[in-house]
């Protein structure tokens, strides 16, 4: 690791016995000044991989000289925090541009700061650019951290217009954990070719479990109450932010301790403050939509829970990331009926391997039908709302059909001499009056 800063070098040793796979193939490149594109699985120190190599370069009192941007703004002060720490020795100032926070107050950090490394979401650095708050003279590296979310078709134009305001021998330096990106049009659009450079990226981490467990909307609540109840820490996806609105109330309502990073929260300190209960272990259950949980790094996170599975396989993939991470053991729990399971094999094929979980394993069928595949009384999971007991099974019965003989009760007749009590005389009569 020789082309890395010797300050930085040294920390480096003492904190890690080695580098990973992708940090040694990625740190003489990046630090040369090469374009490209790094793959590599979630969890595998990417970070690390792109900051080192771009701190060992810079040069303290010279304008901002490397921009990162981040799908979210959770990523990006996770990313501004790694920055900030490695580039203390060196005497490096990092500035967070993301939207939710005070831009005015973050246009005067910028002036009166003056940082080598801004981080931020697109949108809020073209902002600060736009606004001649962010000066691009001196730009010599833009990094783009998990890419696959970031240059898409609809970012293309703005993309194109931060790239067209750097200085013309940038470096573009791309990371993602999954395939996606239009290399094609990141030429077209960004002006460079880059090369790629991968770490097994397509291949699972095989520390990380993969079960299922058949539940309807009803009793995926109920699960998740008792996983809270039982002590469990879980990160929650869902697809939608109704969706996960929906969940958090009816959580709520059953006193299960609860926040969420949803795209409907638009300040950032509540956010911040989720996360932070959460990584500290204060927080049981942690709701997220994907664009929000985009590449967190949260340090032993035992399980990540699909409320709602997910509609590709890269989603999966990044959803799965959030646990295991640095070769620590992790869970996933796949929740939805049989259908959604089957659609579920069917999306992922041979390169995972779902098993039931320790709850499904005692069901015959799916939760709530009325008869099991063999022929049996189906099982119904039934949570239980006292803490600290588990998952109870308690079987179906089919409600018996009415006897046709059997006599019919009475119906209660009607009053019909009742009085009417305040009504005019036309009302009576059922006549209006001329």
């Amino acid at each position: 690791m020789t082309s890395i800063n010797p300050a930085l070098q040294a920390v480096f040793d003492q904190e890690f016995t080695a580098p990973t796979s992708i940090q040694s193939a990625l740190f003489d490149p990046l630090t040369a000044g090469q374009s490209l594109l790094g793959l590599a699985p979630t969890g595998s120190g990417k970070t690390l991989a792109f900051a080192l190599p771009a701190l060992s370069r810079l040069e303290a009192e010279a304008g901002v000289q490397v921009i990162v941007i981040a799908p979210s703004q959770e990523l990006a002060v996770q990313i501004s925090t790694v920055f900030r720490q490695w580039g203390q020795p060196l005497d490096i100032r990092v500035a967070t541009l993301i939207g939710g926070a005070n831009g005015r107050r973050q246009a005067d950090k910028l002036k009166k700061d003056r940082p080598e490394v801004v981080v931020g979401t697109l949108g809020r650095v073209l902002t600060m650019a736009q606004g001649q708050a962010l000066k691009l003279d001196h730009v010599e590296e833009l990094i783009i951290d998990e890419a696959d979310e970031v240059v898409v078709p609809e970012r293309y134009d703005d993309l194109a217009w931060l790239a067209q305001h750097l200085p013309e021998d940038y470096q573009l330096a791309l990371f993602s954990a999954t395939d996606g990106v239009d290399l094609a049009q990141v030429q077209a659009k960004l002006g460079r070719q880059l090369a790629i450079v991968s770490e097994g990226h397509q291949q699972p981490p095989a520390v990380i479990s993969h079960h299922y467990q058949y539940s309807d909307e009803r009793s995926k609540i109920k699960i998740l109450t008792q996983l809270a109840r039982d002590g469990h820490q879980a990160l929650v996806f869902f697809n939608s932010v109704g969706a996960l609105v929906k969940a958090q109330a009816a959580l709520q309502h059953n006193h299960v301790p609860v926040m969420s990073l949803g795209a409907n929260e638009k300040n950032q300190v509540n956010r911040a403050q989720a996360l932070k209960q959460f990584r500290q272990g204060k927080l049981p259950l942690l709701l997220a939509t994907d664009v929000a949980a985009r590449g967190l790094d949260i340090v032993d996170l035992p399980l990540v829970v699909n409320a709602q599975l997910p509609r590709s396989k890269k989603t999966y993939i990044h959803r799965t990331g959030r646990t295991g991470r640095a070769g620590k053991d992790g869970e996933i729990l796949n929740l939805g009926n049989d259908h959604d399971i089957r659609n579920l094999r069917k999306l992922l094929g041979d390169t995972y391997t779902l098993t039931p979980s320790k709850a499904a394993a005692t069901q015959s069928a799916e939760t709530g039908s009325a008869t099991s595949t063999k022929g049996e009384p189906a099982q119904s999971v039934v949570q239980t709302d006292r803490p600290g007991q588990g998952t109870a099974v308690k079987p179906v019965t089919k409600s018996r059909p009415a006897n046709p003989n059997a006599a019919k009760p009475a119906r209660k007749k009607k009053n019909r001499h009742h009085k009417d009590k305040g009504k005019p005389k036309w009302a009576k009569t059922g006549h209006h009056p001329k």
